[in-house]
């Protein structure tokens, strides 16, 4: 059964979600990192069901809420990575003491996923590895690459004469469609390219995105590029006609198989 109650990050409560297996188990654990506007379930509840089937693997298991997110206090940090990364190391020490554990592995989705790049970056963490969904980066071509794909599938919904009549009528939610296009076009900075030239850590990381996320060949060739320069370990995979976050359950599993494995080749 899942523990549930919260931990301290500064002046926050955040909220978390632990799975200790109750056999014999793991001397490592594993801490998943959601994405923005996101909390500790998870996209379509990846987290919930990847932390169940590690759990059974023998891996103690933490999700949570990022201050200001799901039930956790505090203001949401916007497009301030470092109080993520705050965040993220103080819940590795909960989980460490909580579980018994030597070290953990980070496992990030999104902008949770450039959170564990720039903790690595910029923090001493016990970490066995990451494994990093989507890592975004941040470039005018990305930002229009992604505009082009928001706007196409507005397009393809307009062809419907349901979503054409929603519009004419004035039921669209106009408010929400300019929010995911300035978003969109906001990613040319977003995230600042890393001006370090060694990591504090080093691990194994495993990069995971969608061929059908428009900023996945940049952002894979970026982030090998920096592991490259850092004599770092990394493998990338890419999931056939998948989107940034993986909704179908087919590339779910495709996901975690993947995982298991690499999880397996790597800590043994």
């Amino acid at each position: 059964m899942a523990e549930i109650g919260y931990f301290r990050s500064g002046d926050n409560e955040l909220s978390y979600s632990c799975l200790i297996p109750s056999g014999q188990k793991r001397r490592i654990g594993v801490v998943f990192v959601h994405a923005a506007d996101g909390n500790r379930l998870g996209p379509h509840r990846m987290f919930v069901e990847f932390a169940n089937s590690f759990n059974a693997l023998g891996y103690s298991t933490l999700r949570f809420d990022l201050s200001g997110c799901g039930d956790s206090t505090g203001n949401a940090s916007r497009n301030d990575i470092a109080a993520n990364v705050f965040d993220t190391t103080e819940a590795i020490k909960f989980f460490m003491a909580r579980a018994n554990l030597e070290k953990v592995v980070l496992f990030g989705i999104s902008r949770g996923a450039r959170v564990c790049y720039n903790a690595i970056a910029q923090q001493a963490l016990p970490l066995n590895g990451m494994i990093l969904l989507s890592t975004p980066t941040s470039s005018n071509k990305a930002a229009l690459n992604s505009l082009r794909v928001r706007l196409r599938e507005y397009l393809y919904k307009l062809r419907d004469t349901k979503h054409l009549r929603k519009l004419l009528s004035g039921r669209a939610n106009i408010r929400q469609i300019w929010r995911t296009l300035t978003t969109a076009l906001q990613l040319r900075n977003r995230y600042a390219r890393s001006e370090r030239k060694s990591f504090v850590t080093k691990c194994p990381a495993l990069f995971v995105y969608g061929r059908q996320d428009p900023t996945a060949e940049e952002s894979s060739r970026y982030y090998r590029t920096k592991c490259s320069e850092n004599n770092m370990p990394c493998d990338c995979h890419f999931v056939a006609d998948a989107n940034h976050s993986f909704f179908h359950y087919k590339w779910k599993e495709e996901i975690l198989d993947v995982s298991k494995k690499w999880l397996e080749r790597t800590l043994n």
